[in-house]
């Protein structure tokens, strides 16, 4: 009798973690500590690059995440970038990027992020990072466009390290 009890009542455990699906990406766990992307860069008129960054990440006094990039893209020189992300409301977050002109804003829906900036060149961002099952990578695919022409595309592999 006792077994039936435990066994009904994992059943039950087991089909409400099942319907309540898995947690939405949480995108300041994710970056909080090092992480470290590679990824290939295809320019328009230029040809494929590899791309890394390193990055940490941590949550300061007033709840920033605060993140320090290397980015290095093939044949250019290295680049240090800085990240100011803030949530303002469930699955939205606001900041600041040292290389964007304005806001950047970001959308959190289930397993999926998207980033949107506009860099100091005019550049349109529009990043999508999709979670991976095991919490330790997200996939990112980011398109660039100017005079709303794609002008580049990016697909990177982010990891936590």
């Amino acid at each position: 009798m006792i077994r039936a009890g435990v066994g009904a009542f994992a059943l039950t455990l087991s089909t409400t973690a099942l319907a309540q699906g898995p947690k939405p990406f949480d995108p300041i766990a994710f970056f909080t500590g090092p992480t470290q992307g590679r990824g290939v860069l295809n320019e328009l008129l230029g040809k494929e690059k590899k791309t890394s960054a390193q990055s940490v990440g941590r949550v300061d006094k007033g709840g920033w995440l605060v993140l320090d990039q290397k980015v290095d893209v093939q044949g250019d020189p290295l680049r240090q970038r800085h990240w100011r992300l803030k949530q303002v409301a469930p699955g939205k977050f606001s900041g600041t990027l040292s290389d964007a002109k304005g806001p950047v804003e970001v959308a959190v829906a289930g397993q999926s992020m998207r980033i949107r900036y506009t860099m100091t060149n005019g550049i349109k961002v529009d990043q999508s990072l999709t979670a991976l099952p095991s919490g330790k990578a997200v996939d990112n695919h980011t398109i660039f466009r100017k005079f709303g022409m794609k002008v580049a595309t990016l697909v990177e592999r982010i990891e936590k390290r």
